[in-house]
């Protein structure tokens, strides 16, 4: 199949699938005031900032106030961006701090979850156990589904 060529200007503009391996997932509260409870937050998400929502639990009593949870998917920045947004609208935003966990004594240090880790957080030491860099990880939970044991847990 033919390539498409590239107008001008897309030299340097990332490909789709650049940008999906790029993308980063981020759980929060939203706690709205009454004032803003009809303000379209999920639309402004996807179509100012790219980021998909995923609404995980919502609490809204008309007139009075709204909780939501969600999970924003999106490039890093972006989302940096889209919480600042958010705060603008008066929105009380609580970030849910998310780690990975591994279970080493079930782990048989296959590799598989290595070879999906975009980010770096995960090799196999020259003796081909895993290690696991926890600053690098950007909870992405590709390994998650990855591992043919299910020794990787998010916790929350």
């Amino acid at each position: 199949m033919p390539r498409k060529k590239k107008n001008q200007g897309e030299s340097s503009k990332m490909s789709k699938s650049d940008s999906l391996s790029l993308r980063t997932r981020r759980r929060v509260i939203l706690s709205f005031p009454p004032s803003v409870l009809q303000t379209p937050i999920t639309y402004i998400l996807a179509k100012e900032y790219d980021i998909a929502s995923n609404i995980l639990r919502a609490e809204i009593l008309p007139e009075e106030s709204g909780k939501l949870v969600i999970e924003m998917d999106g490039l890093p920045e972006n989302l940096d961006k889209a919480i600042q947004r958010i705060k603008e609208f008066d929105i009380d935003v609580t970030e849910i701090a998310r780690k990975v966990t591994f279970d080493m004594d079930k782990c048989i240090h296959c590799g598989a979850c290595v070879s999906v880790c975009l980010a770096g957080a995960l090799k196999l030491d020259k003796n081909f156990h895993l290690e696991f860099i926890e600053p690098k990880c950007t909870v992405c939970e590709m390994c998650v589904t990855t591992c043919p044991v299910d020794v990787v847990n998010i916790d929350i």
